[in-house]
This record gives C-alpha cells, sequence and structure tokens, in this order.
C-alpha cells in the first residue's frame, strides 16, 4: 500500500516541478529583459556585452540571453517590440478619448498624446528606462528601428503621424516629413535627459522651476507650426549631393504614413 501511495504521488510531484521550472524560465527571460534594458539606457547599446547582462539578470546558465533570444541583437528587437505595445496601447486609449470629444482640433493636442504616454507608468517594466532605451536605438540603431516599424505597421503610430500632417496642411510635405524626424529626436532626446534625472535624484532648476512636460509640449508643437522660411522651400536647389537620399532614409525611422 505504501508503495501504491508514493506512485500515486509522483504525478502531481512531477506537475510542481514542471510548474516551477516554467516560472524560473519565465522570470530568468523577464529578468534578462529588465537588465538588459538598464543597461542599455545607461551605457549605449554597444557598449554592453551579453555577458554583462546575464551576470546583471542573475541567470545561472552563461548561454540564457542565446537560449530565450537567440543573440543580442534579438534581445533589442524584442525590447523595441515590448516598449511600443505599451505604447501603442496608452495611444490608442488616448486618441479613443479625442475621438470622443470630436477628434482633435490642433497639433498641440496630438503632441500631448504622443508626450504623456513616455512619462506614462504603462511600461511592463516600470523602471524609468524606456526614453533612454529609445534614444541609444534611434541615435545608434536607426535602421532596425525603421525596418520594425515597416514590418509591425503600428497603425496607432501611423495613425498620429497622420493626424498632424493634416493639421498643418499648409506646410509642404517634403518640409513636413523631415519636421518629424525633428520632432522625434527632439522629444527622445528631452526625454532621455529627464529621465537621467529622475534617476540621479539630483535637484535641478532645469526641471523642477516649470513643468517639463507641458513645457515639452509647448516646444514640440512650435517645432511642427514654425512658419516655413523662403530658405527651407529653396533649399533642394542648393542641397549637397547625397543630402536628399539621406534625408528620405531618415524619414522612414517614424514610419511613411506622413
Amino acid at each position: 500500500m505504501l508503495r501504491a501511495k508514493r506512485m500515486d504521488c509522483h504525478p502531481m510531484a512531477t506537475a510542481r516541478s514542471a510548474i516551477q521550472d516554467l516560472d524560473d524560465r519565465i522570470d530568468t527571460r523577464r529578468n534578462i529583459k529588465v537588465a538588459a534594458r538598464r543597461l542599455f539606457a545607461e551605457h549605449g547599446l554597444e557598449a554592453v556585452t551579453v555577458r554583462e547582462i546575464v551576470a546583471a539578470a542573475g541567470a545561472k546558465n552563461g548561454g540564457s540571453l542565446n537560449y530565450y533570444f537567440k543573440s543580442k541583437d534579438g534581445l533589442i528587437l524584442e525590447l523595441i517590440n515590448e516598449v511600443f505595445t505599451d505604447l501603442s496601447k496608452v495611444w490608442l486609449e488616448r486618441i479613443s478619448e479625442l475621438d470622443r470629444k470630436g477628434g482633435p482640433t490642433n497639433v498641440r493636442e496630438i503632441v500631448d498624446i504622443i508626450v504623456r504616454a513616455h512619462a506614462s507608468d504603462a511600461f511592463s517594466d516600470p523602471s524609468p528606462t524606456v526614453n533612454r532605451f529609445l534614444a541609444a536605438v534611434l541615435f545608434k540603431r536607426r535602421k532596425e528601428l525603421s525596418t520594425y516599424l515597416e514590418q509591425m505597421n503600428i497603425l496607432v503610430f501611423r495613425r498620429l503621424l497622420q493626424m498632424i500632417s493634416d493639421l498643418c496642411e499648409d506646410v509642404p510635405k517634403p518640409v513636413m516629413r523631415q519636421r518629424l524626424i525633428f520632432l522625434a529626436w527632439y522629444l527622445l532626446s528631452v526625454n532621455a535627459a529627464h529621465e537621467t534625472w529622475r534617476v540621479s535624484r539630483k535637484r535641478s532648476d532645469v526641471w523642477t522651476d516649470t513643468d517639463p512636460l507641458v513645457n515639452l509640449v509647448d516646444t514640440a508643437t512650435a517645432l511642427l507650426n514654425a512658419e516655413v522660411s523662403d530658405m527651407t522651400i529653396a533649399l533642394p536647389e542648393h542641397r549637397p549631393r547625397g543630402t536628399k537620399r539621406a534625408t528620405r532614409s531618415a524619414s522612414k525611422v517614424v514610419g511613411s504614413g506622413a
């Protein structure tokens, strides 16, 4: 009888072991992502090694990163996907709220949606690393980010850009495409600097004398609404060789919907 009882318990013990093993795998995978995003945010993409990520994650197996993500590049791509998935949820909620009120009436309302999403607590990793990570990707891996945005066809993001373009119909399309690039660089640079300050917890009048997010929305809106000078319109005639191609390539970073 005793022997039979042990045999009856064995399947349950095996099931518990399997569940524990699954939990450990999930924890290890998540820990790697959290550690990687923090290291990338603090040191940049190229300076961080696979070994440093695994060590920071507390993973027991040195090959854990390659096991779960195939490579460092695979991990970076998953982190990009995770961030944009979280951003898209916030964007969609804010756009829906705006639609219920009759839709956007000015560019500032759309810029506010973009800025507030980056400052939200909706990210799967609540630690303040998102903006510095995205800035590192934008400035060092623009091609990967462009490819990701094109492949994933993030409709919410494209709709935000299209809303801006529709509200700025007097701005020539080539100028607007370039301004959207400037907008992405500007927002990520300032948000990354703000995030760095938040982590340091040092006093700085730059971030405390006025509301930085409101001022960021104000200045980003001014960037898009700025009067187009005659010099800007005439620029293509005097543009150095190769600049036109570079501008078109850069425009892919924020999508081709604008």
